[in-house]
Formats: structure tokens, C-alpha cells, sequence
């Protein structure tokens, strides 16, 4: 990013006029600085139209596009964080997410990447707040090959507002893989509301999750649809101090969620202070070794 990097502050999109639907999402940002192949941003503001759901980072940095395509790649990047988190979807939202998703399908096709990072970074839906001190995302393009790889890490995660907070996560990463043709459709679905939702193939190799002393690994595959009850996936799972994680839901006073895991170590394979699963995710139920969880 320090190459080509401007020593003068821009206005923002000074001579980048695609910017998404006031329907959609309302963006600004305090200052900006363009290189040849990306742009950082200062103050980053993403509020949907009535208010109720934001997304604020001191800086962020956006690199793998060209000059023109940077600003709104780099907005389509966040406002699909701020959607992902809070779960809100705006149709407004969904064909000006479809195109950048195009753009951004081409530049994999053709051996390019993202590399992108969010710091200081609030979300918020109402009342709740979740807060990560670094949010970084990279994929990587080919042009042989019909996937591209990807990472997607979020540290330094807290909680306000939000139910059951002592058992999210304070650090999560994740590596996977997933065909750059159906990147255009999963972008429309996760920000927007798309007629047909769409089928998007992820190869998971590696997913880990941390609270205290609490671990989750896992890998495997998964179906997207940008619908979390639609969307199907399995693999294998591995939890750490799991009695610590039962502690956790029985203080929260989950107790349906605190019995199923009760019952899940009872179907696991120990290994040491490890439990292991065969998992299964389908119709918004969580299947292990064969045992239904119930977490609703």
C-alpha cells in the first residue's frame, strides 16, 4: 500500500460516481488515499437507510482492484461485513452487490486478489454492538484453477446488547475455498434479498473459534444461501474444555443449549480434554455424530 500511495487527502469518489443506492446503504468516510491499486480509507460510516443498523472502523485498507473499481469495491466490502453481522438484508442492496460482485469475479478469474482490513471496526443493530479491534479478509484469484482461496480473521471481538454473550467467541478465523462464478450471487444474497437463493460450493479447511479457555476447530464443507436456515454444511468438529463451555450456557441460563451439549459429549469421541464430532448443519439444525442439538 505504501507504493503510489497519495500524499494528499481526496475527497471521496472525486471521479467514482457508482456508488450504492440511497436505498440501499448510506457511506461516507472522513478522508481517503488511493494508490494504483487500492485505497484507505479514514473513518469509515455504513448506515442502512433508517438508521437502525451501522457500521463504523477507524481505518481501513482495500488493496487488489484497479484505480476505478477501488471505492466501490472497497464499500461493497463493508457494507457485506456490516451485513454478515447483523444479519440485516436490504433488496434495495441486492443489484448494486451482484455487479460489484461481477467485477470482483473477474479480477479472481484472472489471477488477482483482495486484501482487505477493518480496524477498530463497531457494528450495530438497535440497541446491541459487537466490536472487533482487527477484521481481515484475503482471497486469492487463479486463472487455471475454478476456486479461489480465501481467510477471513476477526480479534479482539466484544459484546454489548446481544443475548449470551459469555459464549461467543473473543477471537474466530477461518480458511476456506469457494467458486469465483458464484461470488456475484452469495454478495447479492448476504447484503441484499434475492428472489432464488443462491447455491454457493465453500470448502472449509480450517475454521477456529476462542473464548477463555474454550476452543473450537473444525473443517469440511458448506452450501451457502445467504439464508442461515437454508444454508447446509458438514465436517468435523473439535471442542476444548467442553465442561467449561456447559458452564458457560447453564450460567446463562441456556439450558436446552447447556442439556444438548451434555448430550453431545455423551456421542463424542474423546481424546484427551478434546471432544470430537461428525457434524452435520441442515434446515437450522445441528446434527452430531448422528444426535440432533437442540439449540433453539
Amino acid at each position: 500500500m505504501s507504493l503510489g500511495l497519495c500524499t494528499a487527502v481526496v475527497p471521496l469518489r472525486a471521479t467514482h460516481a457508482a456508488a450504492p443506492p440511497a436505498a440501499c446503504a448510506v457511506i461516507t468516510h472522513g478522508s481517503a488515499q488511493d494508490s494504483a491499486h487500492g485505497v484507505t480509507y479514514e473513518n469509515v460510516v455504513v448506515r442502512t437507510p433508517d438508521g437502525s443498523s451501522g457500521l463504523t472502523a477507524g481505518k481501513m485498507t482495500f488493496t487488489g482492484s484497479s484505480a476505478d473499481a477501488a471505492h466501490d469495491q472497497a464499500d461493497a466490502a463493508s457494507l457485506l461485513l456490516m451485513s454478515a453481522i447483523t444479519g440485516r438484508h436490504n433488496a434495495a442492496c441486492s443489484d448494486w452487490l451482484a455487479q460489484q460482485g461481477q467485477t470482483a469475479a473477474a479480477t479472481l478469474k484472472a489471477g488477482g486478489g483482495y486484501d482487505i482490513t477493518w480496524n477498530n471496526a463497531v457494528l450495530t443493530h438497535g440497541s446491541n454492538r459487537v466490536s472487533s479491534s482487527t477484521a481481515h479478509f484475503k482471497v486469492e484469484g487463479s486463472t487455471s484453477a475454478h476456486t479461489s482461496a480465501a481467510t477471513l480473521a476477526l480479534s479482539g471481538l466484544s459484546y454489548q446488547g446481544i443475548s449470551n454473550e459469555a459464549l461467543l467467541p473473543s477471537a474466530a478465523d477461518a480458511a476456506f475455498s469457494l467458486p469465483a462464478s458464484e461470488l456475484p450471487a452469495l454478495m447479492a444474497a448476504i447484503g441484499g434479498k434475492s428472489t432464488a437463493a443462491p447455491a454457493v460450493h465453500v470448502t472449509i479447511s480450517s475454521f477456529n473459534a476462542t473464548r477463555d479457555t474454550v476452543q473450537m476447530k473444525g473443517n469440511g464443507t458448506a452450501t451457502l444461501t445467504g439464508n442461515v436456515d437454508a444454508t447446509t454444511a458438514s465436517g468435523h468438529l473439535e471442542v476444548s474444555n467442553l465442561e467449561a463451555l456447559i458452564e458457560k450456557a447453564r450460567t446463562a441460563k441456556q439450558m436446552k443449549l447447556a442439556a444438548g451439549l451434555v448430550l453431545a459429549r455423551l456421542v463424542s469421541h474423546s481424546q484427551n480434554d478434546v471432544n470430537v464430532w461428525n457434524t452435520v448443519w441442515q434446515g437450522g439444525v445441528l446434527t452430531v455424530n448422528g444426535f440432533p442439538l437442540p439449540l433453539h
